[in-house]
């Protein structure tokens, strides 16, 4: 199944909200982050991110997390200071968000069952 990758901003909120469906690769998250930069999709200043993975899965080890922390520090100018929430429907997934906390410390993660949770924690 290849992967489907979308996003959108909220000006109301300033959220910015990314949406996967299938299989998720490294590359694929990788490569659709680098796209979003250089299109210029995150307006300045956006600080508050929700990533829906209820249609999705990350397909790789928890040794992933080091890789996904170097992207995110690689971006601090972009990320640094932001809270980034995770909707995720898989157990297995849940690890994620909490190993590239211990990995990092310039951006917030934390992953959610619900778009109402995840809705209140970036706007806290």
């Amino acid at each position: 199944m290849n992967p489907f990758i979308g996003c959108e901003f909220d000006p109301q909120t300033r959220i910015f909200y990314k949406y996967y469906s299938g299989a998720i690769y490294m590359e694929d998250l990788i490569a659709s982050w680098e796209d979003i930069i250089e299109k210029g999709l995150i307006p300045p200043n956006t600080r508050k991110f929700i990533l829906e993975y209820s249609n999705g899965f990350l397909v790789a080890g928890p040794e992933a997390s080091t890789e996904i922390a170097a992207f995110y520090q690689k971006h601090h100018a972009i990320f640094g200071g932001s809270k980034v929430a995770l909707i995720m429907q898989n157990p297995d997934q849940v690890i994620f968000p909490i190993l590239v906390n211990q990995e990092q410390s310039h951006v917030q993660f934390k992953p959610f069952y619900t778009l109402e949770g995840a809705l209140e924690w970036v706007n806290a």
